[in-house]
Order: C-alpha cells, then structure tokens, then sequence
C-alpha cells in the first residue's frame, strides 16, 4: 500500500504550515491556514478524495482556511468530509453560519476529549489517528511576557450598541431557559437568547448549527472513531468528483440553506475552562501521531510451489495470514497432509509507519509536550526506539519563537532515532520564498514595464539564522518547505517535488543576476506603452487632479475563489499623511499586506507600520469572498507592540460583526471595551447617505450622539470630509461606500452589485470609482442572474457618475489571467478606464498612466505561456 506525507504550504508570509497524507483511495489535510485552497491551486495538488481534516488549534494561524476550503469542497461536489480538532472546533464552525452553508455536503466534526488517552481520535482502513492536549504552563507563560491569568470576558448586548462611547461591551444578564425545553423548541421561541446557554446545552445548540449550515451532517455526540461505516456517511464507495467543479461565482445550480430564524442569533459564550486562553499564545494545542496500516511481506511464489502450494484460492487464504493444509507426495507414493503457515512463504512484513505532527507555539508548551512522550504519558510508545508494533518516520515541527533552540526541545527530538526525518517550520529557521510564484513571476517580467507600478513581493531565500547554525539538531532536520515529499511505503527520504520545481520560474530568476529575459514581442509593447506614457507624463493638468498622489494597493483583484493569479478582494487606499484606509478583506488579505510591506524590522515601512496607520475596514457584505480575512487582520493587530491606543474603526453590517463577536470568543480581536489595539464597530445603516450619521434609522442599535462623534472622528483619522455608504444591489445586504476628503478628492466603491442610480448618485464626480466588473460583455445575462456586473457596464457607470477615472476589479476566475479585453482609447471628457491587478500600487493621478499599460499587460499574459492557468479555468466551473 503506498502512502506519503508531503507539505502542501509552509511558514511563510501568506501561508502557515499545511501537511497532506494521502493513499490511493483517501488524502487527509492537517490544519487549514488562510490561503490554503490557493496553495491547492499553485501546487497542482488536489484536494479530490479528502476524507478527513485535522486542526492542532483553533486559531486564525490554523484553521482561518477552513470556511473557504469548506466552500470549496461543496462547490467541487465533495459529499463529505470530516473535521477533528481540539475543544472550540464546533463553536468556530457554528459561527460561520452566515455564510457557510451548503445543503450537500456533509461535515462531521467531532472535538478532542480534553484527557488524552489511548484511544484513536479518528481510524479507517488506512490510518489510525491519535491526539495529545499540548498545554501551557502558566508560570512559563508568565515568565514570557504573557498573563497566566485567563478572564472570562462579558459580551456585548449587540456590537452595533456600545455601552460607552469607544466601548463594544456589555453585559448580559438573560437567565439560562429551563432544562425541560428542547434546542429545537428554543429555537423557535423570538424571545430566546442562545448566550444564555452553558455548558452541554450550549454544545447542543452549537451541533443544532451545524446541521442547520449543513443538512447532510451528523454531528456526533461525542468522539467516536470514524471508520468508513461511521454513523453520518454515506453507504458506498467514495466516490471521484472530478466531473464536478466548483463555480467561480456561486452558481445557481449550488444548493444553498434557508437560513432559519435560529442562525441569526449570536452563539453561547464558549467556556474558557475547554477553549483556554483567547490570547493564542496562551492556547493549547494538539500533537498527532498518524499510523498507518501494516504492510504484508511479499509472497514467494517459489517456496510455495516447492511446499506443495500450487495456484488457486489457498494462496490467497495464506496471504491473508491464515495457516492452509495441502496434500503432498510423501516420497513414497502417499499422500500426506502439509501444514503451511504464512510465514513458510511471506517475507516478514513492514510495521506500520508513523507520522507525528507537533504544533508548540512558546517555551510555555514544551513542558506538556515533554510529558507526554514521558514514561507513563500517552504518547511514550513513539519514543521507543525497537518497537514492534510501529515505526516512527517523519516528524512535523511547528515551532515558535524560541522553541527550536530551547535545549530541552532539542534533546527531546534526538530521542528519536538516526533515521527519523525532523521536518521545521520555525520563523527564524526557514527562508521565506514566495508561495504563489505564478504571480509573483507576472509581477517580475510587469517590473520591467513599470517598477513604480508593479513592485516585486518582499521575500528572502535565506533563513535569519539556518538550521545548519543550530547546534545539537538531530542529523535528519531539514526545513519544511511546500512540495516537499516524503514516501512513508515504500520508504523513501524527503525529496522536493520535481512539478513543483518547474512550475516554479520566479526563485531561479530572481537567483540570477541578469534582468528576466523576456520576449522581444513583449519589450516592443512594453516600449511602446511607455511611449504613449511619455507623450503626457509631463502635461501639467496632472498636477491638478485633485488627490493625485493618493495611492491604491489592490491587493486582490479576483472573485468568489482564488486563482494562481487573482487573490479574493480587497483594496488598499493611502492617504499620504493620514493614513490607510482598506476595502474589504477577503482570505489571504494579510499575506497580501506582508508581501506587499515585508517584516523587515529595520524598514519604517514594514507591515506592522502599516497596520498602525490602517484607520478603517470597510466590508461591504458577508460573503466569504469580502470578509475570511477579517479575523486574521484583527488577530495580528492584537500582537502591536507596544499597542496603540488609536482605534481602528470597522464599518460593516450586523452579519459582520455576529460572526466577528463569535469568533472573538475563541481569539481575542480586540471588540472588548479596553482591549489593547481597541476596534470600534459601525454600522453601515448610520453611516447612509441618504441620512444624517446620527438621525434617523441611525438610532435604533445605537445613541445618536455616539455616532456623530464617532463618524467625526473616524473622518478626521484620514482627513475626510465625510464616510457614507449606500445600498447596492447584490444576493445579499450589500453597501457601497463614497468617501469624500477635505482636499477636494472623492472614492466610490461599489461593492458588489448590478449596475445601480443609486452608487451613480452617492458618487457623482467621484475622482476615483473603484467597481466591481466580474463578468466579460458577453455573459450579460448571466451576470444578472448572480446579480454582479460586466466590464461595460462597469465602464458605463463611470461615465454616468462623471468620475475622472475608474478602476474595474473582482474579476471571475473564468479569466485566470486578465478579462476579455475591453480597452479603449482615451476620450478626453470621459472617465480614464483601467484593470485591476494584484499587488500593483496606483496613484489616482496615474491612472491615465494604467491605462496606457494596458495593452502591454495584455500581451504579457498572452505570451506568459502558462498552460495550467487554462486547466485551473477548466478546473471550475464556468458554465
């Protein structure tokens, strides 16, 4: 039986630490960081025949991948999929109830006992899984900078609400409802409050959730062990899905949930006392031990003949282990009976090979991990160097800070033998190579057009300090790099993927010393684009655009689902000296920043800068495209130090900031009153504009006065004149924003949405309008339908709203590489017309510029040669 353990995605800028162990017949995932589909995407892999997911922490570090990837899989026609983590996995699924939900697929999710035993956590045919409560200890945690003590912290009546100006907490007081009324009677009750729920009733009511978000699901009581005849699965085969693929643009023919009224009310309180700690360093976490089956020896068919066993059912009766009886020539004419036990014939078979993963993120945990490898702990038969039962191969190291180089983590992995394979993913430790070099390699060979323009991804391909310069690591450690392999049967040592390796062409370019040589057809456009570019650079009508050194960042340019080329939205707006403002936050949105601004800590411009100087996130809408990489942003934000103490104001509506208030009850995201990094939450009905920011519908989640003070405030944080937002028109509560700045400049974004009066007249003469355009002219039709635009009447919204230019974004993953072209020349009088890309920094002055370039980005695309970008289209479904 062959099976292997390989790294889907590593510690890096945009990743965290993804491993894939797959068979023939199944693959199961080990945590599901953001941008885990997109490393799918780049690495060829697949996710088809994914049984099974399993999260060391519920966190935005390992499991902020898990909702799209869900998505994903129920798109791609996956039935089922189960998912194993630690205390916290029910309510972090339950609270992506707004926006994840499918009716055909099936997820079981089944939370770890908080006591390790000897019990498997999960077993199938293939691989038997155990898992050990990784705990930190108080007084290391201390000793680390960080509070042993772990608070029960109240919640808010409603986010929208705060008790105090710059406060979003208030406590509730709602008694628990009577034990004799069931979930599905309180559910039904317009008065109930589920955060007047505790303990098992609250794990009820979470279960009830999921079911809801997913019908096809049972949710076990308890764990159970998951074999293939497990109670929730489907009877037969699982089956290959490969003629179904997921939509780009949530197609109709997706079955999707009616959200009954129970979905809308906030969760229960998650008890600290199972989730731990909602700083995630203080967090436990699990290790896994993954043992894989017994592989029989091979036959001798030679020995066999010469026993007597000639061909037919015996032989198969003594592969199978079971002694057989055959009559044989005695020498002398007779016939004797001859006992044949399997080992007369069967080479000694393999012993189940292992595969530990071990996620320590301080010094604190390293004493519970430490114990249980211990004598006596529950995974000390993994340190027994001649076991019988099993084989330790590979160990996956998930380290944080500190802890590589701690002398008791040191010891403890030279415990294991020479021929165990150490495989790190330390901060320190490993380089940081671009994960998605498709891009990244587009962006190279555009640098050559424009470097203003098309700046290169910060990366480095050295390690602060190698691994090689840390002394007393077992001779078997290596780096945990993405496409690294590692075949557990037959064994075989961990190589690099030779795909991987050639898919990648932007590590050996930027390696060389010479400029990318890139075609002669493509430096022909690229100089006469920058022609066109020079014969109006210097017209001094630029200098009068109002706002002109404005910078856009469009960080993600796609729709709905990542592609090679195109990351989910989100638009990054600076305002030289005040600072950023970011619209929308889709999955990866932080890696995006990181590549964009770099860790460098030497740098005054490095992305924790930035993120001090980010003032407002506007989400538009729930779906998961706008918003999956909202918490990650939020969680980061937390770890400024030291803290600042200015406020982030977070404009979205009330499904927003339901899932945000949920989830801030596993990871703090800085919604409490007196939170460090504090974020002050605003409704996007108060900010209308078509109303007064505090009159009106303003006041009914909120006081008046709070409102105008707070609106003021946020408009002086970027020098504005004012923020407003308008409804637009999309498949669910969707807004655009208009801000308007005291220089006389003005942004319209629109969201997503059908072509719409009203964004025309919130945003007339708007000098910027950044919309969405998801589908070329031809799918019309179909646009309508999924209620989004096309380039043309994005294009033709410009022109109504008499915006100097506009911006077109949020393109389908049918156009993996740039839409169908619809560029023009530029009409004096009209709106200045350009796309979107990934990474690419635009000032509003130099949009003219943009446009001028557009023919050559064209011709790069074309000539880019990428034949798998064309699968991947292939690979969705387009219809």
């Amino acid at each position: 039986m062959l099976w292997s353990t390989s790294v889907l995605s590593t510690l890096s800028s945009d990743t965290e630490p993804s491993v894939v162990i797959a068979f023939d017949s199944a693959k199961y995932l080990f945590n599901v960081g953001e941008n885990t589909t997109r490393s799918y995407l780049q690495s060829r892999q697949t996710w088809r025949k994914t049984r099974g997911i399993f999260l060391t922490s519920i966190s935005t570090q390992r499991s902020s991948g898990l909702p799209g990837l869900l998505m994903t899989f129920a798109d791609a026609g996956r039935s089922q999929v189960r998912v194993t983590g630690p205390s916290g996995l029910l309510h972090l699924i339950a609270s992506m109830r707004r926006y994840t939900y499918r009716e055909n697929l099936d997820v079981t999710p089944s939370e770890v006992p908080l006591v390790s035993d000897d019990q498997p956590v999960y077993k199938d045919e293939n691989i038997t899984v155990f898992a050990l409560h990784i705990n930190p200890t108080p007084e290391e945690s201390q000793d680390n900078g960080h509070s042993k003590v772990l608070l029960k912290r109240k919640r808010d009546t409603s986010p929208e609400r705060p008790a105090k100006r710059g406060s979003n907490n208030q406590a509730r007081t709602t008694p628990e409802p009577e034990p004799s009324l069931s979930i599905e009677e309180l559910m039904e009750r317009s008065d109930f409050d589920p955060t007047s729920l505790k303990g098992e009733r609250a794990q009820a009511w979470r279960r009830h959730i999921v079911k809801l978000m997913f019908p096809a699901t049972q949710v076990p009581q308890s764990i159970d062990n998951g074999d293939k005849n497990q109670k929730g699965k489907r009877k037969g085969k699982d089956r290959d899905n490969s003629a179904i693929k997921p939509s780009p643009d949530e197609p109709p023919n997706t079955a999707y949930v009616q959200q009954p009224p129970g979905l809308k009310r906030p969760l229960p309180i998650p008890d600290r006392s199972s989730v731990g700690s909602p700083d995630q360093c203080l967090r436990p976490t699990l290790a896994y031990a993954v043992q894989g089956p017994r592989v029989r020896g091979k036959f001798d068919a030679q020995k066999a003949e010469a026993l007597g066993l000639k061909h037919g059912p015996l032989r198969a009766v003594l592969a199978r282990g079971q002694t057989v009886t055959v009559q044989v020539d005695d020498g002398h004419g007779n016939l004797v009976d001859r006992e044949i036990k399997p080992s007369d014939c069967i080479a000694e078979g393999t012993l189940p090979g292992v595969v530990l993963l071990l996620d320590t993120p301080t010094l604190a945990h390293i004493p519970s991990l430490l114990a249980g490898f211990a004598d006596g702990g529950p995974f000390s038969k993994y340190r027994q160097l001649n076991s019988k039962d099993h084989v330790v191969r590979v160990i996956h190291h998930l380290c944080g800070d500190g802890v590589l180089e701690d002398e008791r983590y040191k010891s403890f992995m030279n415990e294991f033998g020479p021929d165990v394979h150490h495989l790190v993913a330390s901060r320190r430790h490993i380089p940081d190579p671009v994960t998605f070099t498709s891009a990244a390699y587009s962006q190279l060979r555009l640098n050559q057009l424009d470097s203003d323009v098309f700046p290169i991804p910060k990366f480095t391909l050295s390690a602060e300090k190698p691994l090689e310069g840390v002394v007393g690591l077992p001779a078997g450690t290596r780096a945990m790099q993405a496409g690294l392999s590692a075949s557990i049967h037959p064994l075989r040592t961990p190589a690099q993927d030779e795909n991987a390796r050639k898919l990648d062409l932007f590590h050996p370019a930027v390696r060389s010393d010479s400029v990318v040589k890139l075609p002669d057809s493509i430096l022909s456009s690229f100089s006469r684009a920058r022609a066109v570019v020079q014969s109006f650079v210097s017209d001094p009508e630029t200098d009068k655009i109002p706002g002109k050194d404005v910078l856009v960042c469009t960080l993600g340019t796609g729709s709905a689902i990542p592609s090679k080329f195109r990351n989910v939205s989100a638009t990054l707006i600076h305002i030289p000296k005040y600072g950023y403002l970011l619209l929308d936050a889709g999955e990866g949105t932080w890696g995006q920043l990181v590549r964009k601004y770099g860790r460098d800590p030497s740098s005054s411009s490095n992305v924790w800068q930035m993120l001090r100087e980010l003032k407002c996130i506007f989400i538009s809408h729930i779906h998961g495209d706008h918003h999956i990489g909202l918490p990650k942003l939020l969680a980061m934000r937390q770890r400024l130090d030291p803290p600042t103490k200015e406020p982030l104001y977070l404009v979205a509506n009330h499904t927003v900031f339901q899932y945000l208030r949920d989830y801030d009850g596993l990871e703090t995201l800085g919604l409490q009153s007196g939170s460090n990094n504090p974020v002050v939450l605003i409704p996007v009905d108060a900010l209308h504009w078509l109303k007064s920011s505090h009159s009106e519908g303003s006041n009914r989640n909120g006081s008046r006065s709070w409102y105008a003070a707070t609106h003021a405030d946020l408009c002086a944080s970027l020098g504005l004149r004012s923020l407003q937002t308008v409804d637009v028109e999309h498949r669910t509560l969707c807004h655009g924003l208009i801000i308007k700045h005291a220089d006389d400049w003005s942004v319209a974004y629109s969201g997503d949405t059908v072509p719409v009066d009203r964004l025309v007249q919130a945003g007339q003469n708007a000098t910027l309008l950044i919309h969405e355009a998801t589908m070329a002219d031809d799918e019309a039709e179909k646009a309508r339908a999924k209620m989004h635009s096309t380039v043309g009447q994005a294009i033709d919204i410009g022109k109504k709203m008499n915006a100097y230019s506009t911006l077109l974004t949020h393109f389908s993953a049918r156009y993996p590489t740039m839409p169908q072209s619809m560029l023009m020349n530029y009409e004096p009088g009209e709106p200045i017309v350009a796309l979107a890309f990934d990474h690419a920094n635009v000032r509003i002055g130099d949009m003219r510029k943009m446009h001028a370039y557009m023919p050559a980005i064209e011709q790069n695309f074309t000539e880019l040669d990428d034949d798998d970008a064309a699968a991947q289209v292939a690979e969705v479904d387009i219809t």
